[in-house]
């Protein structure tokens, strides 16, 4: 009897699965058939909005910087895995706070491409904004021979194709999917699920018209984990005969990332996107550490876009930064255990909280490190340090270790036998709330981040003082710092005139015998 009553229930969940594929795929095939999916290969799309800077948000519970988006122009092709996003911006945000390569000086033409395994990018400054009642041009007939390729953004990039509503409904088509319902403000809605080829789970929200009203997915961020990425179509209209969302609000981390009002819509446009010859490259080479000796035990280590630096102290070693992603901050740590075999790295210093400096810090906690941090970062750290990471697990969440925060308000001492560093706040910065510079007197080395990045050798000035920089130089006269060199997180070891020369001022001698700064 009790084998017959199990028969039975298997035998009725068996059906009920069967029952919802059956139901999905019907409700596929009308959305497919609403919005022209099987007669789309391809779209282009154009329109305008805002752009916002992901991770690069002022303090860390406000929204990413904003910048005022002249023309956003899309061209996805799903036969190919083809991809081109252009974004022209220019500031939005006066004063400008945050990162995103603020203050945006001029128009920025950003073009992110992808095409099968190839991603490449393209930046340039335009002389004037695009006519914004142009519609739709064909794409370039040649690629910039400035592309720089990108690797690294292959997956992130196709994985986007699949998220536009026509693509969801493409990949929906081909894979197993499953059927769910949800009620919001009184609206039923359909939602249908499906893991992507790289493993990422994807779902798509189904209105009453039969249209794709939301696309969400997780994907795997250094800092925030298993991270969530929503994308809202709404206000679909018919663009020639093309049903397509008017409105498309996209954002991660909490946090909006791109607001576009769609002005224009082509169903299977003649655009190819041809690879340039400098972008066939899909091999991503592992990290690189170049050391650079600055004094005894102390090294400046470079050798990518993010730099670090290495103090070695009598008893331990404190490393300013962990930039990038863990397998940078390996990549490093191994290059210190080289120079210091026989000493802990006790402590990181972390500039401040922006994503691109702080996402190889849990690497750091697998080291027994103490994170040393501004006050206003503890509690985003409590959350980076315990999000979940099951699509990419880290060392620290395989190993279960448990972070260690130090947070400093305003000043900082490590002393320890003859060394001495001081780390000190960035008082008015307005790159971000809690910016942290490091100073270490015997050496008259100042580190810092983001506030000063110098040209290349020999270069002249440019022609508007960065407010970053000036307020830098404040923060050091206020402090009263004897700086000979800066150590910049970004770019290379510097004398203390190539900052002076970058805000307009010189070095004048005095009576003193020691060297200032003048007008």
């Amino acid at each position: 009897m009790r084998n017959r009553v199990l028969g039975a229930v298997v035998l009725a969940v068996a059906l009920s699965l069967v029952a919802e594929a059956q139901d999905a795929k019907t409700i596929l095939d009308q959305v497919a058939q609403t919005m022209g999916v099987s007669d789309m290969n391809s779209v282009r799309y154009a329109g305008s909005g805002f752009y916002f800077a992901f991770g690069q948000n002022y303090a860390p519970d406000q929204p990413w910087p904003r910048f005022r988006m002249e023309r956003y122009d899309r061209f996805v092709d799903y036969e190919h895995l083809e991809s081109r996003e252009e974004i022209v911006r220019t500031q939005a945000e006066s004063p400008p706070r945050g990162g995103g390569n603020q203050p945006l000086i001029g128009i920025q033409q950003q073009v992110l491409s992808v095409s099968q395994d190839y991603a490449w990018n393209e930046t340039a400054v335009l002389p004037s904004l695009p006519d914004r009642n142009s519609g739709i041009d064909p794409l370039p007939a040649a690629p910039s021979p400035s592309a720089t390729p990108n690797p690294a953004a292959v997956a992130e990039r196709r994985r986007q194709i699949w998220m536009t509503p026509h693509g969801f409904v493409k990949a929906a088509l081909a894979r197993e999917v499953t059927l769910s319902y949800q009620t919001q403000r009184r609206r039923r809605l359909t939602i249908l699920s499906f893991t992507m080829d790289d493993g990422t789970p994807v779902s798509g929200m189904v209105n009453d018209n039969n249209q794709i009203e939301r696309v969400d997915a997780r994907i795997p961020n250094p800092i925030l984990g298993d991270m969530l990425v929503e994308i809202a179509y709404l206000n679909y209209k018919d663009f020639g005969g093309v049903q397509f969302p008017a409105h498309i609000l996209q954002s991660q981390g909490g946090f909006e990332t791109l607001e576009v009002v769609i002005t224009d819509v082509a169903a299977n446009p003649p655009d190819r996107l041809a690879v340039p010859p400098q972008a066939r490259i899909t091999k991503i080479d592992p990290p690189r550490v170049e050391v650079q000796p600055v004094a005894e035990g102390l090294w400046f280590l470079t050798g990518g876009s993010h730099n670090s630096v290495a103090v070695e102290f009598r008893d331990y070693v404190a490393v300013i930064e962990a930039p990038i992603d863990e397998a940078r901050s390996l990549a490093v740590i191994a290059e210190i255990h080289r120079l210091a075999p026989n000493k802990q790295i006790r402590y990181l210093i972390n500039t401040h909280h922006h994503f691109d400096h702080s996402g190889g810090l849990r690497a750091y906690v697998t080291e027994g490190a103490t994170i040393i941090t501004h006050g206003s970062n503890r509690r985003f750290y409590d959350l980076v340090f315990e999000a979940a990471r099951q699509l990419n697990p880290d060392r620290m969440s395989k190993a279960g270790e448990r972070a260690h925060v130090e947070p400093v308000d305003d000043h900082y001492l490590l002393r320890n036998g003859s060394r001495v560093m001081e780390i000190h706040l960035v008082e008015g910065n307005l790159h971000n709330a809690g910016l942290l510079m490091v100073y270490l007197p015997r050496e008259r080395l100042l580190v810092e981040a983001d506030a000063f990045t110098p040209g290349p050798p020999n270069s002249s000035p440019p022609a508007q003082a960065n407010p970053f920089t000036v307020n830098l130089y404040e923060n050091v006269q206020r402090l009263k710092l004897d700086v000979a060199q800066v150590a910049p997180i970004h770019g290379r070891l510097v004398p203390w005139s190539e900052l002076l020369k970058a805000i307009g001022k010189q070095i004048q001698p005095q009576p003193d015998g020691m060297l200032h700064a003048g007008l």
